[in-house]
């Protein structure tokens, strides 16, 4: 009977020590699902920028082809085809400043009767403001006022233009953006006649952010 004891006191200590012995660790519960998306943790590239229009301190260089004609009741002056260069800078988030100048070339009009210091191919500089209505976002409108100045082939007193303009910018990349403007004013200088000229300006064109 002692013997007997002694072998099922054997195995039930047989038994429970392997279940001791075993240590449970949170390593041996199931491994969790892991979908495609989620097997390598994405870190986006803080080197990508914005694709905007422009933001407080963004300063931009303007490349533009340019058609300008000016009339009035005394003159039949060409058309002129123009490059411009031009400079922007936004002042604020929402404001931005723009100057540069223009070289032009002319086509038709009437040769006997092209008036000097105006509407001839010459050098002109400008400068504007402009308001951006959405500058955050990849397009926008905006409007503003310039001065024209004629700097080449002048021959008397001449005050220059004011214009009113308007226009739409849009980005193409984080970089580059294209625009179109065009504008209409009138010249601070009367003819001989006392008639008063008008301007009016259209153009396309590219910005690259610097």
């Amino acid at each position: 009977m002692r013997v007997t004891c002694l072998l099922v006191a054997a195995m039930v200590i047989g038994s429970v020590a392997p279940s001791a012995g075993q240590v449970t660790s949170p390593t041996d519960g199931p491994a969790p699902t892991v979908t495609p998306g989620e097997d390598r943790p994405v870190t986006p590239n803080e080197d990508v920028e914005p694709r905007v229009i422009g933001t407080r301190g963004t300063t931009a260089i303007g490349l533009a082809g340019y058609a300008d004609r000016i009339s009035s009741e005394d003159d039949n002056l060409p058309l002129h085809l123009t490059l411009q260069v031009d400079v922007s800078h936004f002042l604020t988030r929402r404001i931005a400043v723009r100057g540069g100048v223009v070289g032009s070339g002319a086509l038709g009009g009437d040769p006997d009767n092209v008036a000097t210091g105006v509407g001839v191919t010459s050098l002109h500089a400008f400068a504007a403001a402009n308001y951006y209505f959405t500058p955050g976002s990849m397009a926008s409108f905006y409007a503003g006022a310039g001065y024209w100045a004629q700097l080449t082939a002048r021959d008397g007193p001449d005050r220059g233009a004011v214009l009113g303009l308007g226009g739409l910018e849009a980005a193409v990349s984080s970089r580059a953006s294209l625009f179109m403007e065009g504008g209409y004013g009138i010249g601070l200088t009367r003819t001989d006649d006392g008639a008063t000229r008008q301007r009016f300006i259209a153009r396309l064109g590219v910005r690259v952010k610097l």
